[in-house]
């Protein structure tokens, strides 16, 4: 919001008339008119008194705590786009520049325009010399942006930063960047390019335990989605497409080398739903030989440089809780009197005697 803007909201919300302000300030109503039409400003010796009539201080009445909405965000940004392809890449430039001078405060709207000009630029046809004058000037702009409040602002810019210093081959200063970003499983762009540097470094061994351990990561976390995908259609009454999930999850299993409990659970899931018990109790016996079991994912090709756990210890831990669970919640009842269903409970009590 710029001072014509807020000199009439303020002007407005305190119920006084131009003719009032102008009266307490010395000055004539068409002064007053004109700052409220944005045609001129206030002297600075009229600044103090202004803002004292208008009850806010002198960084309110100059904007610097607003910042823009997503209205005007959206609007900025369309503008700079048709300037910039209507008279060219510079009159965009500088248009955006100009914009940024009014909102000098708005990290939002500096990073947003810098990836709109960066994508601009690479369309705009310049010489090689502008271009990376114009570039150094957004790489700039990243820069101011990696002191952000925001940790998505802040991130998004050392991202940007990192990426161009490995196609620079600054592959130190890439690793500066990454460095100041957080070590998430929810940002795989960072592992990505974390692993380029480690190749292009030559340091293969690092590149692979990352990219195995980011796989590992992102195969969990799309199984556990689907798990939840079919809780979510059982809820619904829709046990077909929950069963399709299931499915899936079982192709997920063997395309990536996963634990044969994970696809034994979901289809014990909906023979559990089904009440079926001939199924649960062979989905059941699936899931507890799984248990017993020691499962390596390291086994696998695909993650046998990923560091080992004990996921073999915890799966066992969780066996007597859930045979509690099964012979006692009334959820399966429907299974409490089965007699496969008794066989397995005995079964499975002499195998955990035994180790």
């Amino acid at each position: 919001m710029v001072i014509h803007t807020i000199i009439q909201e303020r002007r407005k919300a305190l119920g006084l008339t131009q003719e009032q302000v102008a009266e307490y300030l010395g000055i004539t109503t068409p002064a007053v008119n004109k700052w409220e039409k944005g045609s001129t400003c206030p002297d600075i010796t009229l600044l103090p008194p202004l803002a004292r009539l208008l009850k806010i201080d002198l960084n309110t009445l100059f904007g610097f705590y607003e910042d823009i909405t997503q209205q005007e965000l959206i609007l900025f940004c369309k503008e700079i786009h048709e300037v910039a392809l209507s008279d060219g890449f510079d009159a965009g430039f500088s248009a955006a520049q100009e914009k940024i001078c009014e909102y000098p405060n708005s990290d939002t709207l500096l990073h947003n325009f810098a990836l709109l000009l960066q994508g601009l630029l690479m369309i705009a046809g310049l010489e090689e010399s502008q271009t990376n004058a114009y570039m150094a000037k957004i790489d700039a702009w990243y820069e101011r942006l990696t002191q952000s409040d925001e940790a998505v602002i802040r991130n998004g810019a050392c991202f940007m930063l990192a990426s161009r210093a490995i196609s620079g081959g600054q592959y130190d200063k890439a690793q500066e960047y990454l460095d100041q970003m957080p070590n998430r499983n929810d940002t795989p762009d960072k592992k990505m390019l974390q692993a380029t540097i480690y190749l292009d470094r030559n340091q293969a061994e690092d590149a692979v335990k990352l990219l195995e351990q980011s796989l590992l990561t992102a195969v969990n976390d799309v199984q556990t989605v689907m798990y939840k995908l079919i809780d979510a259609n059982i809820a619904l009454g829709d046990k077909d497409t929950a069963a399709y999930v299931a499915e899936r999850i079982t192709k997920l299993a063997e395309t990536f080398d996963l634990n044969p409990y994970n696809t034994a659970v979901a289809h014990f899931t909906i023979a559990a739903a089904n009440q079926d018990a001939g199924q649960t109790v062979a989905f059941l016996r699936k899931m507890f030989d799984s248990m017993l079991s020691v499962w390596k994912v390291q086994k696998s090709p695909l993650y046998h440089r990923v560091p080992t756990n004990d996921t073999g210890s915890s799966l066992k831990e969780m066996i007597r809780p859930l045979m509690q669970e099964l012979k006692h919640s009334p959820e399966y009842e429907y299974l409490q009197t089965n007699e496969e269903f008794q066989t397995l409970i005995t079964e499975l009590e002499e195998r955990l005697t035994l180790t």
